[in-house]
């Protein structure tokens, strides 16, 4: 890519420079005289004699003589028998033209025209005079030229005025801006006689300005979406690209004057993503300044319905007011907001709601009061009140969902989350409400791949059939840039194929009873229910990623089953020994450094990172150490900072071994790591011990909590369910509680460890479990089919067979009976403790040992270790952005 700049001062048009001169006379004398007295002989041609004379400066002299060999100097009579008949001096004095060029451009001269004969300077008779102006032309180059990076995209350009304007004092500055073959931007500035123009500068925003033609892309019909996405995503997106590049990203015949007025400049964010003048929400004017009736918010179509989403930019600070104000007036119920308010270290959006702590604030006239606080992974639902201190009307409710799972860079990996936020906001607006406001920090990028999914899927329920490129066209013309990358194009699409493979699968726990009673239904009798061709539809993601280190020779022995081996893009890197012990004192909450887990610096274990419900890599899926394995096994624990195990089978079946024992009655050594088991204790199904771990170059131990689930044979399903439950209640007191309530933190420290014999059967239905039973107790709805296409991309083997699947829909339901339509939570159930990866206070870990029953005290007198350390890790990034990334294309008409 490179970029080239051209800046010209042009005139006024022009033409070569020059003079007509015809006359009668055998002999001809020019004389050409600037009026201003400026020499101009040095604009003739260097072929005509130059003559100089006391009276006139700058004169020219051309002669046109006949070949004759008279040299007599005086004019013969009329009676010498040697003077010319008429005929002849007739053709002695035809017409001649000559045409004096290169005079300098726009300037006055005098024209004067004499005859004389015989070679002398003699001038017989009056002049022939005239004046006239040469047009103007070229100017010389701007001087003193220079370009520099102004950051976000701009580039100022600065220069003085040519040495030679060649033309007249009102013509303009003209400026290029070239990528490639492309132009992307052109800017006219005037200049005038009046005023001496020290500097010019331009300050160019880098969007482009080319005339594009749009491409003829049909839409595409519901049973061809998955071919067709993907015959366009082949050859790195070939196609995708093609098509999204010839989409005009700023259409210039609608004008955008008012976003630019002085007084309004400060109110928008980017200073290239502005609302073109017909379709901007207008504000009511305030006692007629002028101006505060603008803001950067576009009126957007939905697919049948006009005016349905109302697209901004994330409020600024010297905002906030206009934007209430435009909800109010808009009488808008539904804010959708696709940013977080700091991304990256910079600021992408004003906080403009009251915290739970303030519950009311002021914003100009409209008062906002926040009486509900949701939290939930991937979003957070706010429930607010607005009341206008200049209307007598009754207050409004407002619903404020924030989605926070959209990377810094990119897009989201899973479309589905899309689907799941436009689930709950269209359970939020009613035919009643005002436009639905959407916005993330410039309102273009992320607001506009939203609005395509809300859209395009409506269109696909209607009509069986998507216009995706049309609809980013009519996008693009209602708000520049909407849809602002290729990436976003390409989601939309995704979430389409998404929701049209597997349509709805979430599943609200009022209904959940009478849903799965009608799934089980065979109807005819002969074909399967509903919930088997559910099940059916679930993809298997065999061998969809590398599999290349649990294959290598070296770690086949340590595999048990080599049909479960990890995926590479998640498999839990194990750090030398050699590397744990140059790690410095004191132990630091972030041992799980990120640069220890290249594949060339780790050592192989058969484990994998889980998706969880709040976080990813939340849980650790791996087999039962063989003998061989087991420091490994430990070092694992130890490095990922696991707080608690879950251990699903027994040591052996029948004469096979499941998994080798890893601890002892006596204290083990694993290198630097030294286990030792300080209690148990046994309940009914299960079986809970306490282990304390010590690293050789650390001072403080840590505690780790086992829980061995007994009553759970090798391919079969749990005996009890409820015994199940009443474990998962217990651990879950051991894991930290949520003490943040920015819920995007991310990190590698994954406080649970779930294993069986291959770390697939029994530890895939249990992943599945806690994940449904997080869903539920926070959101009150499950998604059982999602959740179980997440873990077997995960992990191979998870979940694999329908009775696993149905499993895990009835003990859901029979965790969560219903009466009349509401849900009767479990009495016995624990207050719902989220499962999270952040550093929490020792003190806070004090009191959480809960024992279910009567504890049967197996171990030498010994009580359960509290005080554990608590589970810590690295932050990893947030997540993402969007202002102007990208050029962008312009078309004119």
């Amino acid at each position: 890519m490179y970029m080239w700049l051209k800046l010209l001062a042009f005139g006024f048009a022009f033409l070569d420079t020059q003079v007509f001169v015809t006359g009668r006379y055998k002999n001809i004398h020019i004389s050409l005289i600037g009026l201003n007295n400026t020499e101009i002989s040095s604009a003739l041609p260097p072929t005509i004699p130059l003559l100089t004379s006391t009276t006139t400066p700058s004169l020219a002299s051309i002669s046109e003589r006949e070949n004759d060999s008279s040299e007599t100097t005086s004019s013969p009579s009329p009676g010498d028998p040697s003077a010319k008949s008429p005929r002849i001096l007739w053709m002695m004095l035809m017409f001649f033209k000559y045409d004096l060029r290169n005079l300098k451009p726009f300037q006055k001269y005098s024209v004067s025209l004499y005859a004389f004969v015989h070679a002398k300077i003699q001038r017989n008779g009056n002049a022939n005079q005239c004046e006239f102006q040469t047009q103007a032309g070229y100017p010389t180059e701007v001087q003193r030229l220079s370009v520099t990076h102004m950051g976000d995209n701009g580039l100022s350009v600065k220069c003085t005025q040519p040495k030679e304007i060649n033309g007249p004092n009102n013509g303009s500055y003209h400026l290029e801006v070239k990528t490639g073959d492309s132009l992307m931007e052109k800017k006219d500035k005037k200049y005038n006689s009046k005023a001496l123009i020290a500097f010019l500068a331009f300050l160019i925003v880098v969007t482009s300005i080319a005339l594009l033609v749009l491409m003829n892309v049909e839409p595409i019909h519901a049973d061809n979406l998955l071919e067709t996405y993907k015959r366009k995503i082949a050859d790195e997106g070939r196609l995708f690209l093609a098509e999204f590049q010839s989409i005009p990203r700023v259409f210039s015949k609608f004008s955008i004057k008012d976003a630019r007025k002085p007084f309004n400049q400060n109110k928008n964010r980017y200073v290239d993503i502005l609302p073109y003048d017909y379709n901007r929400v207008e504000l009511s004017e305030i006692n007629g300044d002028a101006g505060s009736n603008y803001i950067n918010a576009s009126y957007i179509d939905g697919f049948k319905e006009p005016r349905k989403y109302i697209a901004a930019q994330g409020p600024r600070d010297e905002t906030v007011d206009d934007f209430w104000r435009m909800i109010w007036e808009q009488k808008a119920t539904v804010i959708v907001m696709v940013t977080r308010c700091e991304e990256g270290n910079r600021n992408k959006c004003a906080e403009y709601w009251p915290s739970m702590e303030e519950g009311t604030r002021a914003f100009g006239d409209v008062i906002v009061k926040i009486y509900e606080h949701k939290k939930c992974p991937d979003y957070i639902i706010q429930k607010l009140s607005i009341t206008n201190k200049k209307e007598k009307t009754t207050g409004r409710e407002v619903t404020h969902i924030q989605f926070t799972s959209w990377p810094d860079h990119g897009v989201p990996e899973d479309p589905h989350l899309l689907l799941k936020l436009r689930r709950r906001v269209n359970a939020f607006s009613n035919f009643f409400s005002g436009p639905i406001v959407v916005h993330c920090s410039a309102g273009v990028g992320r607001t506009g791949t939203y609005i395509g999914i809300d859209a395009m899927l409506e269109g696909l329920e209607a009509e069986g059939k998507v216009d995706v490129y049309g609809y980013v066209v009519k996008l693009r013309r209602q708000r520049c840039l909407m849809v602002q990358v290729e990436a976003q194009y390409i989601l939309i699409h995704q979430a389409l194929v998404e929701y049209n493979q597997f349509g709805e699968t979430e599943v609200n726990l009022s209904e959940l009873h009478l849903c799965l009673h009608n799934m089980k239904k065979r109807d005819p009798p002969s074909e399967p229910s509903p919930l088997e061709a559910e099940f059916q539809r679930l993809p298997s993601y065999r061998s969809w990623r590398t599999q290349h280190i649990g294959n290598q020779e070296e770690n086949k022995k340590k595999n048990r089953n080599s049909n479960v081996i990890p995926y590479d893009f998640n498999r839990v890197p194990l750090k030398h020994e050699l590397e744990m012990s140059k790690e410095s004192e004191p132990d630091s909450e972030e041992s799980s450094d990120e640069e220890s887990d290249s594949e060339e610096t780790s050592r192989y274990i058969n484990a994998s990172f889980i998706m969880g419900y709040w976080k990813p890599e939340m849980m650790i899926a791996t087999q039962g150490p063989l003998k061989e394995t087991i420091g490994d096994f430990w070092q694992m624990i130890f490095q990922r900072k696991v707080k608690v195990i879950v251990m699903l089978t027994e040591l052996n079946h029948g004469n096979q071994e499941i998994c080798a024992q890893y601890w002892g009655e006596e204290k083990k050594t694993f290198g630097d790591l030294e286990v030792d088991l300080k209690d148990t204790t046994k309940h009914s199904t299960y079986t809970l011990r306490v282990f304390e771990l010590r690293h050789s170059k650390r001072k403080e131990p840590r505690t780790v909590y086992q829980y061995q689930y007994t009553n759970w044979s090798m391919e079969q399903l749990p005996a009890d369910p409820k015994d199940l439950i009443s474990m998962i209640q217990s651990l879950k007191q051991k894991l930290s509680k949520k003490t943040s309530t920015d819920g995007n933190k991310y990190t590698k420290s994954v406080p649970i460890l779930i294993h069986c014999r291959d770390g697939s059967q029994q530890t895939g239905i249990f992943c599945a479990l806690l994940n449904l039973l997080e869903s539920a107790e926070t959101e009150e709805v499950v998604d059982v089919f999602q959740v179980v296409k997440s873990l077997r991309k995960s992990r191979p083997g998870m979940v694999s067979t329908f009775e696993q699947y149905q499993f895990l829909y009835d003990i859901i339901a029979s965790t969560y009976p219903a009466q009349n339509g509401q849900v009767k939570k479990n009495n016995n159930q624990e207050d719902k403790v989220e499962f999270d990866n952040e550093v929490d206070k020792a003190k806070q870990d004090a009191n959480c040992v809960h024992q279910a029953g009567a504890p049967d005290k197996t171990h030498q007198g010994s009580k359960e270790v509290e005080g554990a350390e608590p589970t810590s890790g690295t932050e990893g990034p947030e997540h993402s952005a969007n202002g102007p990334a990208s050029p962008a294309l312009t078309q004119s008409s």
